[in-house]
C-alpha cells in the first residue's frame, strides 16, 4: 500500500474524531481527492468509476457520497460500503474515502445466505446464493426452502443472469428461473375444500422471469418484464396450468442528511403483475402492490415507519394472494391462522423505535378477499436487530383470550 493510501486511512480515521459541531459538513468545502479501501477502481463499472473520479474539485455534498456508496454496494456485492470524510492537505477541502467491508467484487466466485429465518409456527426458512461476476455480468445459482413467504412452502433452485452494463450504466437486463416443488399446510388444505372457488393446490412450479431495469434518474427506477409461470394442479386431476403475467416495478430510495446530521431514508415502490390471455395464460388478474417506508435516525436512536397495500382484480393462482403473519409482516400472528389461503386484499402498517439496535414494534393490518370485510389485527413486539442484517424478536398478537407469542430471528437481506 504507497503512502498515498496509507495517508489517506489515516485522515479517514481521524476524521471520525474531527468530526465535531466545529465542522459542518457541507458546500463550502471542495474534494481534494477520492480512494477507496477494501477494494480497487478497477473492480466497478466504466461508468461509477468515472462519477467517483468526477467528485474532485466539486463541492462536498453528502447526498452525492451516499448515493455512490449505493452503487458501489450493489456493483461489489459489498455488504456495507461507507463513505469517510477528512480534512484535506489545503484549508476548505477535505478528502473522501468509500470504505468498502465484506467485498464480494475482490474475487469472481461469491457465496451468500441472503435469508436464514427461523418462526417458532412457520419453522426454518432459507435461501443460499453462489454469484459468479465476469466484467459487467452476473450469474447466480441458489436453493430456496421457504415457508414464511407464500401460502405455500417451496423448495428447489433458482439460477439468473443480469448485466449491469448494456450500452450504458442505465439500463440492465435480467432473466431468472426458479423450478419448486411445494408443500400445503393442513389449515389451508381444509379452508380450499370449503372455499371452491379459490384456486387449488399444485405440486410443482416453474417460473421464468426476462426483466429490463431503466435507471430514469438517480434514485428512481423502473423494472419491466415477463413472468412465465407453470405449475401442476393436482385435482380434479393432475394437470399443468400457466399464469404469465407482464412486470412492472418502480422503486424510488433516497437518504437525506440535515445540517445537524440526522439521516432522513425514504424507499417506495409500486408493483403491478398483469396475466392476460394475450400471453396464453390460464388465469387473467392484476396484482397491485404499494410499499413505502420511512426512518428517522439521530445519534443512536431511530424511528422506523412502514406501510404496504395491495388488490388483486380477476382470480390468481394461490403463490399470487397476499399474506400476513410471518417473520416480517404482522408479528406475532401465524398466516396460516388468519387466512389459509391468503387474500386478495392487504393493508398492513408498522411502527418501530430502537436505541442501539434494542427495538420495540408495533403492527398493524388486514387481509381479506372481494365480498367480506376486513378484520384488523394488532401486534406488539420487542427485539434487536444490527445492519449486517441479523435481527430476533419476539411479538404478541393483541387478542382477547390467551395470546401465545411468536419467536423470530434469523438473518435477511
Amino acid at each position: 500500500m504507497g503512502a498515498r493510501r496509507l495517508a489517506l486511512l489515516f485522515g479517514a480515521a481521524a476524521g471520525l474524531i474531527w468530526a465535531q459541531p466545529a465542522f459542518n459538513i457541507n458546500s463550502r468545502y471542495t474534494v481534494e481527492s477520492v480512494d477507496i479501501a477494501g477494494s480497487s477502481k478497477t473492480q466497478i463499472s466504466r461508468g461509477l468509476r468515472a462519477d467517483i473520479e468526477g467528485l474532485v474539485g466539486q463541492k462536498l455534498s453528502q447526498e452525492a457520497l451516499d448515493k455512490l456508496a449505493r452503487r458501489m454496494r450493489a456493483e461489489l456485492h459489498a455488504r456495507l460500503v461507507s463513505p469517510k470524510v477528512a480534512k484535506g492537505t489545503q484549508p476548505e477541502q477535505v478528502v473522501v474515502l468509500f470504505e468498502v467491508k465484506g467485498n464480494a467484487g475482490n474475487r469472481k466466485f461469491d457465496g451468500s445466505l441472503p435469508k436464514a429465518i427461523y418462526h417458532s409456527r412457520q419453522g426454518w426458512s432459507g435461501v443460499l446464493n453462489a454469484k459468479f461476476s465476469s466484467g459487467d455480468s452476473r450469474f447466480n445459482l441458489g436453493l430456496a426452502d421457504d415457508g414464511d413467504a407464500m401460502v405455500e412452502r417451496f423448495a428447489g433452485v433458482q439460477a439468473g443472469y443480469e448485466n449491469r452494463h448494456v450500452g450504458t450504466d442505465h439500463v440492465r437486463l435480467g432473466f431468472q428461473f426458479a423450478s419448486y416443488h411445494t408443500q400445503w399446510s393442513r389449515q389451508t388444505l381444509a379452508e380450499l375444500v370449503a372455499e371452491p372457488d379459490v384456486p387449488g393446490i399444485y405440486r410443482t412450479r416453474q417460473d421464468f422471469a426476462p426483466t429490463v431495469t431503466l435507471v430514469v434518474i438517480e434514485p428512481l427506477t423502473i423494472t419491466v418484464g415477463t413472468s412465465f409461470q407453470r405449475f401442476q394442479q393436482q385435482f380434479p386431476a393432475a394437470h399443468t396450468e400457466a399464469a404469465n403475467a407482464v412486470t412492472t416495478t418502480l422503486r424510488f430510495a433516497r437518504r437525506l442528511e440535515d445540517s445537524e446530521g440526522n439521516n432522513h431514508d425514504l424507499e417506495a415502490g409500486y408493483s403491478l403483475h398483469a396475466a392476460t390471455r394475450s400471453l396464453d395464460s390460464d388465469y387473467v388478474y392484476a396484482r397491485h402492490t404499494v410499499e413505502a417506508e420511512y426512518g428517522y435516525r439521530r445519534h443512536h436512536q431511530g424511528v422506523e415507519v412502514k406501510f404496504i397495500a395491495g388488490r388483486i382484480a380477476g382470480r390468481p393462482p394461490l403463490f399470487e394472494r397476499f399474506v400476513l403473519g410471518n417473520a416480517r409482516t404482522l408479528r406475532g400472528w401465524d398466516m396460516h391462522e388468519l387466512v389459509p389461503v391468503g387474500g386478495t386484499r392487504m393493508a398492513y402498517g408498522s411502527l418501530g423505535y430502537d436505541y442501539r439496535g434494542f427495538q420495540v414494534f408495533y403492527d398493524t393490518g388486514a387481509i381479506w378477499s372481494e365480498g367480506e370485510s376486513g378484520d384488523q389485527k394488532h401486534s406488539l413486539g420487542v427485539g434487536f436487530g444490527s445492519r449486517d442484517g441479523f435481527f430476533l424478536a419476539l411479538a404478541f398478537p393483541i387478542r382477547s383470550g390467551r395470546a401465545e407469542p411468536m419467536f423470530m430471528t434469523g438473518i435477511a437481506f
